[in-house]
């Protein structure tokens, strides 16, 4: 037997051994493999998704139709010398599905439509929430002409219960001072009526002229809010804006962020009350 002949028998007997011990491999994974399941949190066995339809007794659950979160109003208002306020009322129109946090952004634009000032910041929305997004004492090397506000970033939660946090305002009280340090203060009471406590409730100021117009913005927050507590809230405005000759319009509102485990004095819900559904509504 020459050289070659012995190379080429010593590698069909290498491919033979091969084959054999791939075939009882094969066969020893079906013997003893972990048969699929309709809770083995896998999409197999002709499953329609992960472990429902097909086989499987679970129907699955269609992808909801989410509509963008609409973007209602938009101003931008001086503060200072050289720094201006900003404001977006958004409207989420889902009844069940919000988001625990989306980015958003302000730009002001000259009359070229060029960047002279910017704001970020993240926020959240609940279903079938209207809020403000309000930002502060932004930086313009220009007087802005315009504001762009952008939101983006956004991951939906489906809520199979929900109920709106009830946060009373009352006895609301606006005054320009023109005084020391305060050129207007606004009073109000707020008392937490939802079935449970917060550790943080926002309320945000908007001050309108008799047009209807935004003149000027302002925001605080109260801590440790038990159910059934009232509280008085404070906005101090140090700079002076015009509210025209009519009487101004006042609007207060408040939010309390329900995706914050923090924010719960009392435990509320569970898990299985949320869905969460990667969804990019092309915002």
């Amino acid at each position: 037997m020459t050289p070659r002949q012995r190379v080429l028998k010593r590698t069909a007997i290498i491919i033979v051994y091969l084959i054999i011990f791939s075939l009882l491999g094969t066969e020893l994974y079906y013997i003893f493999r972990t048969k699929p399941t309709c809770s083995d949190g896998q999409q197999n066995q002709g499953e329609a998704g992960v472990d429902c339809g097909g086989p499987c007794s679970a129907k699955c659950e269609d992808i909801p139709k989410i509509e963008n979160v609409r973007v209602l109003e938009k101003a931008v208002l001086p503060s200072s010398v050289g720094k201006y306020d900003a404001m977006a009322k958004i409207n989420n129109p889902n009844p069940l599905f919000g988001v625990a946090q989306f980015d958003y952004s302000f730009n002001l634009l000259d009359s070229g439509g060029n960047i002279i000032g910017q704001s970020e910041g993240s926020s959240f929305i609940l279903p079938a929430q209207t809020k403000y997004i309000l930002a502060f004492n932004l930086a313009a090397s220009t007087v802005p002409k315009s504001i762009d506000f952008k939101i983006r970033s956004f991951k939906w939660t489906k809520f199979s219960e929900y109920e709106e946090p009830l946060i009373q305002i009352y006895s609301k009280e606006f005054n320009l001072v023109n005084a020391g340090s305060n050129f207007a203060t606004l009073k109000a009471k707020i008392k937490n009526q939802s079935s449970y406590d917060f550790r943080t409730i926002t309320a945000k100021a908007v001050i309108r002229d008799e047009r209807n117009a935004p003149v000027a913005l302002n925001q605080t927050s109260v801590n440790d809010v038990r159910v059934n507590e009232e509280r008085e809230i404070v906005f101090n405005w140090g700079s002076r804006f015009s509210v025209g000759s009519g009487t101004p319009g006042v609007e207060i509102e408040t939010e309390a962020n329900f995706f914050s485990d923090e924010n719960f004095m009392k435990k509320y819900g569970s898990p299985d009350q949320y869905k969460t559904y990667d969804i990019n509504p092309g915002l």
